[in-house]
C-alpha cells in the first residue's frame, strides 16, 4: 500500500512537500514586509513619534514668539512715551538709578518676607522709596532731624 509520499527505494524519488497556500502567503508577507515598515513609520526617524515631538515644539515656539512680540510692543511703547513725556523720563530715573530731586530725602526700607497675600499698593507721598536697596549704616529717621 503505496500512496505515493513515502520514499520508495525502489524509484529512488523524494516526495514532493505541500505548497503554502495563498492566505500563508500573504501571512508571511505582512510579517515579513509590512510589519517592519509599520514599525519603521512610528519609531523610525522622520516617524510619527518624531512628528509629534515636532508638532509640540512649534507649538512652544509659536507661544514664545507671541509672548516676545507682546513684550516688544510693551518696549516700542515705553520707547515712545520716554521720547515725548519728560516725566516719564524723570521716573525712570527715579526707579531704575534711584535718583533724587535735590533737598529730597530717599528712605530705605528692609523688604519684609514673603506673605501669602498682596501687599496693599504704596501712596505716593513726594519720598522715594526702594526696598531693593538696603538701608545705610546711619539712617535718617523718617520724622527728620
Amino acid at each position: 500500500m503505496s500512496d505515493g509520499t513515502m520514499n520508495s527505494p525502489a524509484t529512488g524519488r523524494t516526495p514532493e512537500k505541500p505548497r503554502p497556500s495563498r492566505s500563508q502567503l500573504a501571512w508571511t508577507l505582512i510579517v515579513l514586509v509590512w510589519l517592519p515598515m509599520a514599525a519603521l513609520l512610528v519609531w523610525g526617524r522622520g516617524g510619527l513619534l518624531d512628528l509629534a515631538a515636532l508638532r509640540k515644539e512649534v507649538g512652544q515656539l509659536k507661544a514664545e514668539v507671541s509672548k516676545l512680540e507682546e513684550e516688544n510692543s510693551r518696549l516700542r511703547g515705553e520707547i515712545q512715551k520716554l521720547q515725548t513725556d519728560p516725566s516719564a523720563y524723570e521716573t525712570l530715573a527715579r526707579e531704575r538709578f534711584f535718583l533724587k530731586k535735590p533737598g529730597e530725602r530717599v528712605l530705605y526700607l528692609p523688604v519684609p518676607p514673603a506673605s501669602p497675600r498682596p501687599a496693599a499698593p504704596a501712596v505716593s507721598t513726594g519720598v522715594q522709596v526702594n526696598p531693593a536697596v538696603p538701608p545705610s549704616p546711619d539712617p535718617v529717621p523718617a520724622d527728620g532731624p
